[in-house]
């Protein structure tokens, strides 16, 4: 699904979630250092069956899965940071059965640096702080 397709009237505006997401993914990548993106699937909530979730990297089809509903935009952006995190260690070969697992290296590292892209992000643009849930 479309970003611009869960957006409602009357909450955060179609183009400024569109414009914060724009400038995001290149900082994003930069910090990643990838050159690449996978699929993104945004929903309005994500089931991922007994463990709740804001999101999910599928290594098996290489798409990033994000929930979107009731959340603040920064909070969503902070999710698809983590997930990338993932993917960079999908194209790295990083991942295994456990990596998945709450309190895995690989889990850890994508809390981290999910942590350091927000940071800079929110550091260069600390208009979006202001944003409406969508």
């Amino acid at each position: 699904m479309k970003i611009t397709e869960l957006l409602t009237e009357g909450r955060e505006s179609k183009q400024t979630f569109v414009d914060m997401f724009k400038k995001f993914l290149p900082l994003a990548m930069e910090i990643l250092e990838i050159d690449s993106l996978p699929k993104m699937d945004f929903k309005p909530e994500i089931d991922s069956g007994g463990q709740p979730s804001f999101g999910m990297y599928d290594n098996n089809d290489k798409t990033l899965h994000v929930a979107m509903l009731n959340r603040h935009p920064v909070d969503i952006l902070r999710t698809v940071a983590h997930e990338l995190v993932h993917f960079r260690q999908d194209i790295r070969n990083e991942l295994n059965d456990n990596s998945g697992a709450t309190g895995s290296p690989e889990e850890n590292q994508a809390h981290e640096i999910a942590g350091v892209i927000m940071r800079h992000f929110n550091k260069r643009y600390p208009e979006f702080l202001h944003s409406q849930p969508i």
